[in-house]
């Protein structure tokens, strides 16, 4: 392997890895202890088992999930998942962080200032309901120990953290173009939009699609925010 230096691997989706130079050669075995240089082969399977684990934590819960069932999703041993994630708690962060890396990406994609703020609204309400509906609420309700519980309680904060961040600022935005109103109470607006994709909320948008409860959500929003 030629010496790499500094450089970054990218897997094309979220995740970045980046290598260290060996102290004195790369052609020389590595020190014992030393920390795993990572190839694109490695970041690529390591996203792999990740996906895997995506789909069982979900559909099994951490504790009936099985580090033998996510290798055979993958089509390696169980040795090989441990190689890359030496406990399950390991792998259920790795795999948490992946999920919500990917939707605070798409999010952002989508509460950018390009278009009208409630057509980016409709989206991101379209988009949150979408995901959570399929794999989301089984991952934050998953059941564990304290250490389970902490985990997913971070990923949360997490994503309060930055969904609120990117919502306050589309609407100061649409603040300061007139789209809505210089009065309306932005933080009010927020909460809302941060929790109103829960799961009744998500059932009746999956069975009523000919009624439009996003958008009947948003004629109520805006009947608030629009300037008068």
């Amino acid at each position: 392997m030629p010496c790499l230096g500094k450089k970054t691997f990218t897997t094309g989706r979220t995740f970045n890895y980046q290598t260290k130079p060996n102290r004195e050669s790369c052609s020389r075995k590595k020190w014992k202890g030393e920390p795993r240089i990572e190839t694109a082969t490695r970041a690529r399977r390591k996203e792999e088992i990740i996906k895997a684990s995506v789909i069982e934590f979900c559909e099994k819960g951490y504790d009936r999930a099985k580090m033998e069932e996510i290798a055979r999703r993958v089509g390696i041993g169980k040795s090989t998942v441990y190689e890359y994630f030496p406990s399950k708690l390991e792998l259920l962060t790795a795999t948490g962080e992946y999920f919500l890396d990917g939707m605070l990406l798409d999010m952002e994609r989508m509460l950018n200032t390009d278009r009208p703020v409630r057509q980016a609204l409709g989206d991101y309400l379209e988009y949150i309901s979408s995901v959570m509906g399929t794999l989301g609420i089984n991952f934050l309700h998953l059941v564990g120990d304290q250490a389970v519980t902490e985990v997913i309680h971070s990923l949360c904060v997490k994503y309060m953290k930055s969904t609120s961040e990117k919502l306050i600022g589309i609407l100061r935005y649409a603040q300061d173009t007139g789209e809505i109103s210089p009065d309306a109470n932005i933080w009010t607006a927020v909460s809302l939009l941060i929790t109103i994709p829960n799961p009744p909320f998500i059932k009746l948008t999956a069975q009523s699609r000919q009624n439009d409860p996003v958008n009947q959500l948003l004629d109520l929003l805006f009947s608030g925010l629009s300037p008068r």
